[in-house]
């Protein structure tokens, strides 16, 4: 069996920049086999990157639309990217499953909550910290509003509000699980550090305990706002190593990015002993690298 998966995708119904069917085609085009659509899930803080919520139902019918339209040419499945935020979105999987009837979601971590402070609900987007978008001055001032400039404290918060989703989530996809470098670029850690490899290590090893999925996300390196793979290449050896399971997603935004990178993440991971690689059919299943095409 050949195929070629991609299951992080954006479109208009969120931040994306073009249509969900723009996608669907531009995946054809690119000879998937199974494409998983992934809108940002609803998000109760103003924001101009998530799904609205009054916009679910026609994300769902034109998501079965398209699924019907090109069912012998792509095998299409329904999810969401969703948010884990302590003491505002917490319980995702239960939404995935049972208030949106998703195929799959991808848990992600976008917003950090200064858990080592006072405990309490944000209810703005000043009391997050925004490790993620365009701006590097937003990560910067985040960091110093929130944690008062100290990385170290901002960074294990990120990582350990990722092990509280998985452990009170199971998410189905880790998305991008140390993006947390993307606006560092060295400036206020390196990670050789000891005090960050020991946060990352601790993921790894919750992601063991809940045998949890990590994808290997190109977009950094497409967009030129990284040098590496979310997660990096070292941290790659260190997954295959321990046999995490993976899978390959591109977090297209545009028709044309649906395979940006692809082929050289599924080269790296062959390259560094990767024999399996995870798709979703219904289940999620392994299928062995070398029948993954480009």
């Amino acid at each position: 069996m050949k195929i070629k998966t991609n299951y992080h995708s954006h479109n208009t119904f969120c931040d994306g920049k073009s249509t969900m069917e723009d996608m669907v085609l531009g995946a054809i085009d690119k000879h998937f086999t199974h494409f998983g659509i992934s809108s940002h899930a609803p998000y109760p803080l103003d924001n101009d990157f998530a799904l609205k919520e009054e916009n679910f139902f026609a994300y769902r019918t034109e998501f079965e639309r398209l699924k019907d339209k090109y069912k012998n040419k792509i095998n299409l499945f329904l999810g969401l990217e969703m948010d884990f935020v302590p003491h505002l979105i917490e319980n995702i999987r239960q939404n995935a499953e049972t208030k949106y009837h998703l195929d799959f979601f991808i848990g992600s971590v976008h917003q950090v909550v200064n858990t080592m402070s006072e405990i309490r609900s944000p209810m703005s987007n000043a009391d997050t910290w925004f490790i993620d978008g365009s701006k590097q001055e937003k990560y910067d001032n985040g960091l110093n509003l929130l944690f008062d400039g100290d990385i170290r404290k901002g960074v294990i918060c990120f990582y350990t509000q990722q092990i509280e989703m998985i452990k009170k989530n199971r998410p189905d996809v880790l998305g991008h699980a140390d993006k947390i470098v993307m606006h560092n670029k060295d400036r206020y850690f390196k990670e050789n550090e000891p005090w960050y490899m020991d946060a990352v290590v601790g993921l790894w090893d919750t992601v063991i305990k809940y045998d949890t999925i990590v994808e290997v996300n190109t977009r950094g390196i497409y967009r030129k706002r990284h040098n590496d793979f979310y997660p990096s290449s070292t941290w790659l050896k260190y997954l295959v190593e321990k046999h995490i399971p993976l899978t390959i997603a591109t977090d297209c935004h545009k028709s044309e990015e649906t395979d940006c990178c692809y082929g050289e993440a599924l080269e790296y991971l062959k390259f560094i002993g990767c024999k399996d690689l995870y798709y979703f059919d219904g289940s999620w299943k392994a299928e062995k690298t070398e029948n993954y095409i480009v």
